[in-house]
């Protein structure tokens, strides 16, 4: 098998194991290839392996994304299509439709974490809207359990014959 060439440089790829999986990496750019399903096989092993590969990827140069405009899938040569990471994130990289690889530019692993991270924890208005929310339930709970008990002593009053003495 030949070495994949950097979609954006067009010099030869280093691959580089991760937990089992290879990835390929350009030495001058830094940008990761990724074959079809291994970002979610490596985010299975470890949450946080994406930082791992974006610390060790040094780039030689750095690109000007206008420069990069006909990127092309290093396995299959067609050009590669952007798509934003999780949809609504603005996060941009580029997919091979044939082959479904990826192609992350130097930095967009970082910024991948912190849209995961962004769409797990939510924000400082949805933490509170939340606690008022749970306040508001055991608030409802603590009143209905008081009016249960109000009936239920109210009930056992109308039974039960007053004490008398013997």
């Amino acid at each position: 098998m030949s070495a994949l060439l950097c979609p954006d440089c067009r010099i030869e790829m280093q691959p580089q194991r991760y937990y089992g999986v290879t990835v390929d990496v350009c030495p001058a750019c830094a940008g990761v290839w990724f074959d079809e399903a291994e970002i979610r096989m490596l985010k299975q092993v470890d949450p946080l392996v994406l930082l791992t590969i974006e610390e060790r990827a040094y780039p030689d140069v750095k690109y000007n994304p206008e420069e990069t405009v006909n990127r092309r899938c290093p396995r299959c040569a067609i050009l590669l299509r952007p798509f934003f990471y999780l949809y609504d994130s603005p996060v941009e990289l580029d997919r091979c439709e044939q082959c479904h690889g990826i192609w992350i530019e130097d930095g967009e692993l970082h910024k991948m974490h912190e849209a995961l991270i962004a769409q797990q924890s939510p924000s400082e208005l949805e933490r509170q809207r939340l606690a008022v929310a749970r306040y508001e339930m055991e608030h409802q709970e603590r009143v209905e359990r008081a009016n249960l008990i109000t009936s239920l002593f109210s009930l056992l009053r109308r039974r039960v014959p007053p004490f008398s003495g013997f």
